[in-house]
Parts: C-alpha cells; structure tokens; sequence
C-alpha cells in the first residue's frame, strides 16, 4: 500500500490549495474540551485556510484548518488525525 509523510501530505496540500486546487482528505475527529469523537471525517474536497496564530487558538501548531468545499464550512483537525490524502495512506514518520 502507497504511505505518504504526514509532513509531505501538509506540503502538497498548501501547494494544491495555493494553485486553487483541492484535495480529498480523511481524518479522525477528536473534541479535546469535550473528550469526544464523532468517528472519522471524510472530506471530498478542502482547501487548506491560513494557520491561525497560537495566541488566538490553543494548540494550533498542531491543527489543520481547511474549508469543506462541499460543506461550505471552515473545519479543522489534529494533523497528527489525518489518515488520508487523496486516496493515500498517511504516516509519521
């Protein structure tokens, strides 16, 4: 099975969602006020949004934040939950 880095998988995707292009993605959910999951998030198509700034989110360094195109919603996630990047499996290494 093809496996992709999840630090090469966050660099194409900046590099995709530069060009206006999307990308499909799947990730685990995790509300960590809450301590709880709604399972694993399939999104078809999402671009990448600007990384917000520690001070204004706790733990963003380690957060995704993207808008779900088909949704039309701005989302995040834990990279660190990222399973998938267009059909391939993601690692870390």
């Amino acid at each position: 099975m093809e496996t992709i880095d999840l630090f090469e998988a966050i660099r194409q995707m900046r590099i995709l969602s530069q060009e206006g292009r999307s990308f499909s993605m799947v990730h685990s959910t995790w509300n960590r006020d809450t301590c709880t999951s709604d399972g694993q998030r399939l999104v078809k198509r999402a671009r990448l949004r600007p990384q917000a700034k520690g001070d204004e989110i706790s733990q963003a360094d380690h957060k995704l934040f993207y808008f779900d195109m088909d949704e039309r919603q701005n989302r995040n996630c834990w990279q660190v939950l990222l399973m998938y990047f267009n059909g391939i499996r993601v690692t870390l290494n």
